[in-house]
């Protein structure tokens, strides 16, 4: 396979003057969740990509997908999809231009997180970098996108796929546009970045629309040399039949142990608003952000708190351990097939996790996980819940 390969990338560097590389990735996850519909799952995905240089300023890389999932009731329909495919140009150095689908995050994930397609540029001036990005989610794969904005959204993703229909495929389509303005420097510990973004609906139920606009503020600080704080604030503005509000933010600390061991021990809070008046309503962000490793719901209409520690056992393993607890910050917005609908209880209960990597070889890795979650913790599900577990293995081989 190696000879091939050298052989093969010996005849296109000759014949076309430029660099390139390719290779295969191979990767197999069994899981079993208490709380699905289909508690066992083993999914398998295959996933070649290839990439050029066809100068110093200009590049190319492009990634597939192809998935088998295996569940209790039996083999789902391969899903093959277009994966990470960039065409990546720096004309200068203080300028940078990406085409194609691509991984975008906003500054702390609160808003926006995945592959979009479309187009990102971002100028340095300075100590501030500025980027504008417009994205398209139409021609994602829907269970990739996972965009659940309005009733229409979720219609679309919970329609069983039938490559008959591409209806059944493609996810929500939405026109995502961001500005960003960051300030790496913006004292020698810490760093600013302020985020306006919009979100528009261009499906054809026009009667379900839903636009909205998000500005974002977050700042990182390093107080002292091992030590790192994050905090993020987001204000939302939806536009459906009304006008109307939603918040969300995040607080986070990140503490390097003095140690033997590489390790550190991670806290954070993630808040979404929830609905509260005809003013301020559910937190909306443009596709699903999940909290929680056990329970895992989106981030609309809840509080996560999480406490977690990672260390590094041996150059080849690391672990991690921690716990997680959740809140509601409203009584109407989570739906779940347990919660007590006499209850108003805002508190959900908690969780706690662990997971193990071990990366013996460059081209092969391997992991492990599982927790429970808690629900008598809290007050919010029904007398005698019961207890929600997981448990996974992971193998990824590249060639």
């Amino acid at each position: 396979m190696r000879i091939l390969k050298a052989g093969l990338l010996l005849i296109i560097c000759a014949y076309t003057g430029f660099g390139a590389d390719f290779g295969v990735v191979l990767s197999a996850a069994p899981e079993y969740n208490s709380d699905g519909d289909t508690p066992f799952t083993l999914t398998g995905a295959l996933s070649p990509w290839v990439s050029a240089l066809f100068s110093p300023t200009l590049s190319l890389y492009v990634s597939a997908a192809a998935q088998l999932e295996y569940t209790d009731d039996g083999i789902n329909p391969v899903v093959v999809e277009l994966d990470r495919t960039e065409l990546n140009w720096r004309p200068v150095p203080s300028t940078f231009f990406q085409l194609g689908r691509q991984q975008f995050m906003d500054g702390v994930g609160l808003v926006a997180a995945g592959l979009f397609d479309g187009l990102q540029g971002s100028l340095s001036l300075g100590r501030a970098r500025l980027s504008l990005g417009a994205f398209y989610t139409g021609f994602l794969y829907k269970d990739r996108a996972k965009i659940f904005i309005t009733n229409h959204d979720s219609e679309l993703y919970n329609r069983e796929l039938d490559y008959g229909d591409l209806k059944t495929y493609f996810a929500s389509r939405r026109v995502f546009i961001p500005i960003t303005a960051e300030f790496p420097d913006f004292t020698p510990r810490s760093s600013l970045g302020l985020n306006l973004a919009a979100q528009f609906d261009v499906n054809d139920e026009d009667e379900n629309f839903l636009h909205s606009q998000y500005l974002e503020f977050y700042y990182r600080t390093d107080p002292v040399e091992f030590l790192h704080l994050s905090f993020a604030a987001v204000t939302e503005f939806v536009e459906d039949t009304d006008l109307r509000m939603g918040f969300s933010a995040l607080a986070g600390a990140d503490w390097e142990l003095p140690t033997a061991l590489q390790d550190l021990l991670a806290l954070q809070l993630r808040w979404s608003s929830g609905r509260m008046n005809d003013t301020i309503g559910p937190y909306l962000p443009v596709n699903r952000i999940a909290v929680g490793e056990i329970f895992s719901p989106g981030l609309t209409g809840l509080m996560y708190l999480k406490a977690a520690y990672t260390a590094r056992l041996h150059k080849t393993l690391s672990a991690e351990a921690g716990t997680g607890y959740f809140v509601r910050t409203d009584v109407e917005t989570l739906g779940d097939k347990d919660l007590d609908p006499d209850s108003d209880s805002r508190f959900l209960g908690g969780e706690l996790f662990g997971s193990l990597a071990w990366a013996p070889q460059s081209a092969l890795r391997l992991t492990a996980g599982g927790g429970v979650f808690f629900p008598e913790w809290g007050g919010a599900f029904v007398s005698g819940a019961g207890l929600r577990w997981k448990a996974s293995m992971g193998v990824m081989v590249s060639f």
